[in-house]
């Protein structure tokens, strides 16, 4: 008589893998672009595009702090909501910091200013919203990243390579393309000239006029104007 063998999970599916924390980062970066340009229509009565990047609406902050909370909290389901608050606080404030602190130092500008409203720390960090990550760990943890992970273990294997290898290059291409270009647009603030092929096809082709209509929150952080606002 044969017997079966028990049945045994795939472990590279119930672990936080590279498929997953890929997938949730764009999946965080598309819905937390279009939930932030919702936000700012109605808070400031106008479309702001939210994006990161030049060729579609995908928010780098976003999906990488959805990626950042499915690593931290992807086997804390059941933690208590206290201590997921804490995490969130601690280690949402930081990333927020981080973000905020890259984009001084390597391209002398600010997306966001914290630092005219109460009980901010610098430009980059408030204490009052940092409880909002605080909210979003409990959340992520409990209910947001298992529904996500058991919706993309049912894609099938073959599929998900395909798919996973496409959109990989995809994203890849695109954010060196938008980062070389907003890395130029600091240097022409600088009035350095453009020194080979490739930087003189960015002032060509991504000029400070579509920059700053793309990134309309975008100011530089030496003369506090806006780059959607210079000439």
């Amino acid at each position: 008589m044969a017997f079966k063998r028990p049945f045994k999970p795939n472990t590279k599916d119930a672990d936080c893998n590279f498929y997953k924390i890929f997938w949730i980062y764009i999946i965080g970066g598309i819905l937390g672009c279009l939930a932030e340009t919702i936000w700012c229509y109605f808070a400031f009565g106008g479309y702001s595009n939210r994006s990161s990047n030049l060729f579609f609406p995908m928010s780098n902050v976003w999906g990488a702090g959805c990626a950042l909370f499915s690593i931290l909290l992807h086997n804390n389901q059941n933690s208590k909501p206290f201590h997921l608050f804490i995490k969130g606080y601690i280690f949402g404030g930081a990333f927020e910091f981080l973000c905020g602190f890259v984009c001084q130092i390597v391209l002398g500008v600010t997306f966001w200013d914290y630092s005219g409203i109460p009980l901010s720390i610098g430009n980059y960090v408030n204490l009052v919203f940092c409880a909002f990550w605080g909210l979003v760990a409990i959340a992520w943890a409990k209910w947001i990243y298992p529904f996500l992970s058991g919706l993309l273990e049912k894609v099938p294997q073959k599929k998900r390579r395909f798919a996973t290898r496409c959109t990989v290059c995809l994203v890849v291409f695109t954010s060196v393309i938008s980062c070389l270009a907003l890395i130029r647009m600091s240097e022409r603030h600088k009035n350095i000239p453009p020194r080979n092929f490739l930087e003189r096809h960015l002032d060509q082709y991504y000029p400070d006029q579509l920059l700053g209509s793309t990134f309309p929150k975008m100011k530089y952080l030496d003369t506090g104007e806006y780059i959607k606002d210079l000439p």
